[in-house]
């Protein structure tokens, strides 16, 4: 698939097999955040992996504050964290977790950005229990897996809706 498919093809999967990616294919996603673009080149992120279903429910419990699943039960869990005082943490972040996306699509993979953990700041900011580095806050999450069932197409609102030109 080229990359324009792969992008226009590329849907939120929240319902996961339980078949579990091969840590090659983990890390080939993990690798493609690693190459996102950050500002001034400064690569001051950094991507906690939870493969440990255990795990994933305990940083639910400790996120959410209930048993509800955080990733819609997909068997991994990546936590993209940067430096608390990074100017472009948002973006830099928000920019490895669309190329992880793009590069499980095309990898055969399923994912979806989570934000559970980011909007609570006291908790995206507390995560050193879960191997995210002291000093660095999480600014938002990936599950990733196989999908189940079909994937539906998505409703884009009408292109005069969202784009303008000026010629």
């Amino acid at each position: 698939m080229d990359a324009y498919q792969s992008i226009i093809s590329r849907r939120s999967i929240r319902s996961f097999s339980k078949d579990v990616p091969s840590k090659e294919l983990v890390m080939k996603v993990v690798e493609a955040g690693r190459r996102a673009p950050s500002g001034m080149n400064t690569q001051l992120w950094h991507f906690t992996v939870v493969l440990s279903r255990e795990k994933i429910r305990e940083i639910g419990r400790f996120v959410l504050d209930s048993d509800s699943s955080i990733c819609y039960e997909a068997p991994v869990f990546i936590m993209v964290s940067s430096k608390k005082d990074n100017p472009y943490a948002e973006e830099d972040t928000s920019c490895a977790l669309t190329n992880m996306m793009q590069a499980a699509h095309a990898l055969g993979l399923g994912s979806v950005w989570i934000n559970a953990i980011n909007k609570r700041d006291e908790k995206a900011s507390s995560m050193t229990a879960f191997s995210v580095p002291s000093g660095y806050r999480v600014y938002g999450c990936l599950a990733l897996g196989y999908a189940e069932g079909s994937v539906k197409e998505r409703d884009l609102k009408p292109l005069s809706e969202t784009v303008s030109f000026i010629e």
